[in-house]
């Protein structure tokens, strides 16, 4: 194939839409694989410098290589900053040993176990997904004492916590709270970020791998009381904001889900199966809630 017709078919190519707009204040920074990882606090009332955990949620932001537009990032904890980039998930795996030490029952396998399945125990992990946000474009945002003016620590910014996404409904699945059920959404996002992967798709264009990000529909409906019905296989553009949910998960429901058969018969083997269901514990979760959303059909 010549150049002039790669360049054709890729310009052909049409990208899904991933845009995030994120202002708040880093509450912890690490490193890990020459990316540097930024824990972002961010308002969920569109202040500035949230300082009240009801009102916060927390964002996992990516630096890649520690460089934004190739100059290296300074930063440090309480620094406030303004960042745009887009999001993706990321998958790891959650070793029982960490799910039991959260439950604050470090000691279950060796207290409760046969000892001919502890091995077998130790051995089981969760896959568990989560979102992140990719920075392309950083800014320091100064304290009011440099900033030649003076500014309210609540001080009302624009696009503090934006989201607008396009996606295809990948899964949907429903979470009963309190007296009503909160419907999700898993959208597969194939934006100009989303990586090559093996072989050709559609129409000769790139086999691309999607980024897959999970929507919120409090109740059912968007956050402006807007019912909505979906199916899989459906286009979507979603335009929204970044919350975290906690989801109180049994250790009987977690090992269920790995729907290993083996593992099934080590939990009847357990001492007491009662508690499976008692040991629990709440997990964080990232999702966009939804505001507003265009079913393409």
């Amino acid at each position: 194939m010549t150049q002039t017709a790669t360049q054709t078919r890729a310009a052909a190519e049409q990208f899904d839409l991933n845009s995030v707009k994120l202002a708040g204040t880093i509450i912890k920074l690490w490193g890990r694989n020459r990316d540097v990882f930024v824990r972002l606090r961010v308002s969920l009332r569109g202040v500035l410098r949230e300082t009240e955990d009801v009102h916060s949620c927390y964002v996992n932001l990516r630096i890649a290589d520690g460089l934004v537009k190739d100059t290296p990032v300074t930063l440090q904890v309480n620094d406030v900053v303004r960042i745009s980039g887009y999001a993706t998930h990321v998958r790891y795996d959650e070793t029982l040993r960490r799910f039991l030490s959260a439950a604050g029952e470090s000691n279950f396998i060796e207290e409760h176990v046969p000892p001919d399945d502890q091995d077998a125990w130790r051995s089981i992990a969760f896959s568990r997904q989560n979102a992140i946000v990719n920075v392309l474009d950083l800014h320091l945002i100064p304290p009011a004492s440099e900033s030649g003016r003076k500014k309210s620590s609540s001080e009302v910014v624009e696009a503090v916590n934006f989201v607008d996404l396009e996606g295809i409904v990948a899964n949907l699945w429903e979470y009963p709270r309190d007296a009503v059920i909160d419907r999700f959404v898993r959208i597969a996002v194939y934006d100009e970020h989303a990586p090559a992967g093996r072989g050709i798709g559609n129409f000769g264009r790139v086999l691309r791998l999607p980024h897959y990000i999970n929507i919120l529909f409090r109740g059912g409906r968007t956050s402006a009381g807007k019912d909505i019905v979906l199916k899989k296989k459906q286009r979507l553009r979603v335009r929204g904001e970044f919350c975290d949910q906690g989801q109180v998960t049994s250790l009987h429901e977690s090992l269920m889900g790995l729907g290993s058969t083996s593992i099934v018969e080590c939990m009847q083997r357990v001492d007491n199966p009662e508690l499976l269901y008692q040991i629990s514990l709440q997990q964080e979760s990232l999702h966009v809630l939804a505001k507003a959303v265009v079913v393409y059909g």
